[in-house]
Protein backbone atom coordinates (compact mmCIF):
# COMPACT_ATOMS: atom_id res chain seq x y z
CA UNK A 1 0.00 0.00 0.00
CA UNK A 2 1.03 3.54 -1.19
CA UNK A 3 1.63 6.80 1.54
CA UNK A 4 -1.55 8.03 -0.25
CA UNK A 5 -3.53 4.73 0.56
CA UNK A 6 -2.29 4.67 3.97
CA UNK A 7 -3.72 8.52 4.14
CA UNK A 8 -7.22 7.70 2.40
CA UNK A 9 -7.33 4.39 4.85
CA UNK A 10 -6.22 6.42 7.93
CA UNK A 11 -8.85 9.36 7.05
CA UNK A 12 -10.96 6.62 6.32
CA UNK A 13 -11.40 5.05 9.69
CA UNK A 14 -11.20 8.76 11.42
CA UNK A 15 -14.47 9.54 10.18
CA UNK A 16 -15.32 5.87 10.69
CA UNK A 17 -14.27 6.18 15.04
CA UNK A 18 -15.65 10.23 15.12
CA UNK A 19 -19.27 9.21 13.60
CA UNK A 20 -19.42 6.44 16.34
CA UNK A 21 -18.55 8.42 19.52
CA UNK A 22 -21.12 10.88 17.88
CA UNK A 23 -24.10 8.74 16.96
CA UNK A 24 -23.66 7.09 20.20
CA UNK A 25 -23.46 10.21 22.23
CA UNK A 26 -25.96 12.26 20.67
CA UNK A 27 -28.01 9.73 17.98
CA UNK A 28 -27.84 8.90 14.74
CA UNK A 29 -30.42 11.37 13.52
CA UNK A 30 -29.25 14.35 16.29
CA UNK A 31 -25.44 13.60 14.37
CA UNK A 32 -25.28 16.24 11.31
CA UNK A 33 -22.54 15.42 8.58
CA UNK A 34 -21.77 19.03 9.26
CA UNK A 35 -20.88 17.92 13.15
CA UNK A 36 -18.54 14.70 11.78
CA UNK A 37 -16.54 17.55 9.81
CA UNK A 38 -16.01 20.11 12.24
CA UNK A 39 -15.43 17.39 15.09
CA UNK A 40 -12.26 15.85 12.47
CA UNK A 41 -11.12 19.88 11.48
CA UNK A 42 -12.23 19.02 7.65
CA UNK A 43 -14.79 20.45 5.04
CA UNK A 44 -18.02 18.67 4.47
CA UNK A 45 -16.40 18.27 0.85
CA UNK A 46 -13.95 16.17 1.82
CA UNK A 47 -15.96 14.16 4.08
CA UNK A 48 -17.92 13.50 0.63
CA UNK A 49 -14.98 12.04 -0.94
CA UNK A 50 -14.95 9.08 1.58
CA UNK A 51 -19.08 8.53 1.75
CA UNK A 52 -21.84 9.54 -0.02
CA UNK A 53 -23.99 10.04 2.98
CA UNK A 54 -24.25 10.13 6.93
CA UNK A 55 -26.69 6.81 6.47
CA UNK A 56 -23.84 5.17 4.54
CA UNK A 57 -21.15 5.80 7.61
CA UNK A 58 -23.67 4.07 9.58
CA UNK A 59 -24.90 1.21 7.57
CA UNK A 60 -20.70 0.72 7.17
CA UNK A 61 -20.42 1.01 11.12
CA UNK A 62 -23.37 -1.44 11.87
CA UNK A 63 -21.63 -3.59 9.37
CA UNK A 64 -18.73 -4.17 11.24
CA UNK A 65 -20.77 -4.44 14.35
CA UNK A 66 -22.17 -7.70 12.65
CA UNK A 67 -19.04 -9.00 11.49
CA UNK A 68 -16.69 -9.11 14.53
CA UNK A 69 -19.54 -11.19 16.74
CA UNK A 70 -19.98 -13.94 13.26
CA UNK A 71 -16.67 -14.05 12.73
CA UNK A 72 -15.89 -15.02 16.61
CA UNK A 73 -18.84 -18.15 16.55
CA UNK A 74 -17.56 -18.96 13.13
CA UNK A 75 -13.72 -19.59 14.54
CA UNK A 76 -15.14 -22.01 16.95
CA UNK A 77 -16.20 -24.30 14.26
CA UNK A 78 -13.35 -26.74 15.14
CA UNK A 79 -13.41 -26.59 18.55
CA UNK A 80 -15.33 -29.51 20.47
CA UNK A 81 -16.31 -28.06 23.82
CA UNK A 82 -18.77 -25.65 23.64
CA UNK A 83 -17.61 -23.77 27.12
CA UNK A 84 -13.66 -23.54 25.93
CA UNK A 85 -15.54 -21.78 22.73
CA UNK A 86 -17.83 -19.45 25.69
CA UNK A 87 -14.50 -18.76 27.66
CA UNK A 88 -12.58 -17.91 24.32
CA UNK A 89 -15.26 -15.63 23.13
CA UNK A 90 -15.61 -13.80 26.35
CA UNK A 91 -11.98 -13.34 26.53
CA UNK A 92 -11.82 -11.84 23.52
CA UNK A 93 -14.63 -9.39 23.59
CA UNK A 94 -13.16 -8.35 27.13
CA UNK A 95 -9.96 -8.07 25.76
CA UNK A 96 -11.50 -5.80 22.98
CA UNK A 97 -13.33 -4.07 24.98
CA UNK A 98 -9.43 -3.25 27.36
CA UNK A 99 -7.55 -1.79 24.38
CA UNK A 100 -10.10 1.10 23.47
CA UNK A 101 -13.70 2.21 23.33
CA UNK A 102 -14.56 1.70 20.26
CA UNK A 103 -15.89 -1.73 20.61
CA UNK A 104 -18.03 -0.59 23.54
CA UNK A 105 -19.07 2.04 21.79
CA UNK A 106 -19.86 -0.63 18.82
CA UNK A 107 -21.77 -2.54 21.15
CA UNK A 108 -24.16 0.81 22.27
CA UNK A 109 -24.06 1.53 18.47
CA UNK A 110 -25.58 -2.06 17.87
CA UNK A 111 -28.23 -1.83 20.55
CA UNK A 112 -29.37 2.02 19.24
CA UNK A 113 -29.35 0.97 15.71
CA UNK A 114 -31.83 -2.22 17.02
CA UNK A 115 -34.10 -0.21 18.76
CA UNK A 116 -34.47 3.30 17.52
CA UNK A 117 -37.25 4.18 15.48
CA UNK A 118 -35.13 6.83 13.30
CA UNK A 119 -32.82 3.94 12.53
CA UNK A 120 -32.58 3.85 8.47
CA UNK A 121 -34.24 0.98 6.20
CA UNK A 122 -30.47 -0.03 4.98
CA UNK A 123 -29.14 -0.38 8.11
CA UNK A 124 -32.47 -1.82 9.25
CA UNK A 125 -32.13 -4.64 7.07
CA UNK A 126 -28.61 -5.29 8.19
CA UNK A 127 -29.61 -5.35 12.36
CA UNK A 128 -32.27 -7.22 11.15
CA UNK A 129 -30.63 -10.56 9.99
CA UNK A 130 -27.77 -9.86 13.18
CA UNK A 131 -28.42 -12.57 15.22
CA UNK A 132 -25.97 -13.92 18.43
CA UNK A 133 -28.64 -15.88 20.44
CA UNK A 134 -29.62 -18.35 18.00
CA UNK A 135 -26.34 -19.85 17.05
CA UNK A 136 -24.93 -19.33 20.75
CA UNK A 137 -27.91 -21.25 22.10
CA UNK A 138 -26.79 -24.43 19.63
CA UNK A 139 -23.65 -24.20 21.05
CA UNK A 140 -25.34 -24.46 24.41
CA UNK A 141 -27.44 -27.52 23.91
CA UNK A 142 -24.27 -29.14 22.47
CA UNK A 143 -22.64 -28.14 25.61
CA UNK A 144 -25.64 -29.49 27.85
CA UNK A 145 -25.58 -32.73 26.15
CA UNK A 146 -21.69 -32.78 27.52
CA UNK A 147 -22.49 -31.58 30.87
CA UNK A 148 -20.39 -28.69 30.74
CA UNK A 149 -23.50 -26.28 30.55
CA UNK A 150 -26.01 -25.84 33.07
CA UNK A 151 -29.68 -27.27 32.39
CA UNK A 152 -32.32 -24.48 31.34
CA UNK A 153 -33.21 -23.70 27.87
CA UNK A 154 -30.56 -22.82 25.66
CA UNK A 155 -32.18 -19.45 24.18
CA UNK A 156 -32.70 -18.12 27.37
CA UNK A 157 -29.06 -19.14 28.78
CA UNK A 158 -28.19 -17.67 25.84
CA UNK A 159 -29.66 -14.13 25.87
CA UNK A 160 -28.87 -14.32 29.44
CA UNK A 161 -24.98 -14.63 28.34
CA UNK A 162 -25.29 -11.98 25.31
CA UNK A 163 -27.27 -10.03 27.95
CA UNK A 164 -24.38 -10.08 30.28
CA UNK A 165 -21.74 -8.77 27.90
CA UNK A 166 -23.67 -6.32 25.73
CA UNK A 167 -24.62 -4.52 29.60
CA UNK A 168 -20.57 -5.12 30.20
CA UNK A 169 -19.81 -2.98 26.94
CA UNK A 170 -22.25 -0.25 27.93
CA UNK A 171 -21.44 0.19 31.10
CA UNK A 172 -17.78 0.31 29.91
CA UNK A 173 -18.84 2.88 26.94
CA UNK A 174 -21.26 5.11 29.15
CA UNK A 175 -18.56 4.78 32.85
CA UNK A 176 -14.73 4.04 31.51
CA UNK A 177 -13.33 4.06 34.84
CA UNK A 178 -15.25 0.88 35.63
CA UNK A 179 -13.48 -1.94 36.12
CA UNK A 180 -14.66 -5.07 33.54
CA UNK A 181 -15.43 -7.95 35.10
CA UNK A 182 -13.14 -11.52 34.17
CA UNK A 183 -13.77 -13.57 31.64
CA UNK A 184 -14.97 -16.70 33.72
CA UNK A 185 -17.20 -14.54 35.39
CA UNK A 186 -19.51 -14.29 32.56
CA UNK A 187 -18.86 -17.51 31.48
CA UNK A 188 -20.44 -18.53 34.78
CA UNK A 189 -23.50 -17.82 33.49
CA UNK A 190 -23.54 -20.82 31.56
CA UNK A 191 -21.17 -23.38 32.84
CA UNK A 192 -22.75 -26.88 35.06
CA UNK A 193 -22.17 -26.25 38.46
CA UNK A 194 -19.85 -29.70 39.43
Amino acid sequence: MNKREEQRNKRREQILSCSLDLFTSRGYEATKIRDIAERLNISTGLFFNYFESKEKVYEELVQIGTQAPKSLLMQSIGISSPIVVFEQMAGYILDALRQDLFTSRMFLLMAQAMKSEGTPEGVRRIVSDFDMVGPAAELIKKGQELGEIREGDPVALSATFWGAVQGTAENLAIYPELPLPKAEWLVDILRAKK
